[in-house]
């Protein structure tokens, strides 16, 4: 019984796609996280720590964190369709580990205070953290995928120049 190798990728246009979903969620929603996550830092540590009668709106941060969380929320079954179909059991693994359970986990301990901006944001940096370290994954699948092809194409082609230098002898 011949074992087959696996493919490297089984759906390069789900897996481009995938990897161009990927790279719009690390490039626009995660330095708008970082940059409400510094500034709410900022903001409470320095500002109302010297001025706690000082009182500041922070809730501007409420609708860039809605975008933050709709992109995540509608990437989310795309991402997890992509790794399904490519069989990588161990990245849906790592999704439910680095993701899912401590969201649960959170919902459990600020079952009241959920929705608050800063517990968003504890919520949202695994999610971004996870979909930074597939982006990079995805891209090398690609190149595998590309030079697996090139592979083949160079076969093909060195088999059909021997083909036609037989012809002619």
């Amino acid at each position: 019984m011949e074992i087959k190798p696996r493919e490297i990728v089984y759906n390069i246009v789900l897996v481009k796609r995938i990897r161009f979903i990927l790279l719009l969620l690390v490039r626009v929603p995660l330095p708008i996280l970082a940059a409400i996550l510094v500034i709410q830092f900022i903001i409470r540590r320095y500002v109302l720590s010297y001025a706690p009668s000082l009182k500041l709106n922070t809730e501007i941060f409420f609708y860039p964190l809605c975008f933050v969380v709709g992109a995540a929320v509608l990437s989310t079954p795309f991402i997890l369709f992509a790794l399904f179909n490519e069989k990588r059991r161990a990245w849906l693994i790592t999704f439910f580990v680095m993701f899912v359970l401590p969201s649960l986990l959170g919902f459990l301990i600020a079952i009241d205070n959920i929705f608050s901006i800063p517990w968003m944001i504890v919520l949202m940096t695994p999610f971004y953290l996870y979909c930074y370290l597939l982006k990079h994954t995805v891209s090398e699948w690609i190149e595998e995928y590309e030079g697996q092809e090139l592979r083949k194409e160079r076969k093909r082609e060195e088999a059909f120049r021997m083909k036609e230098e037989e012809r002619w002898m």
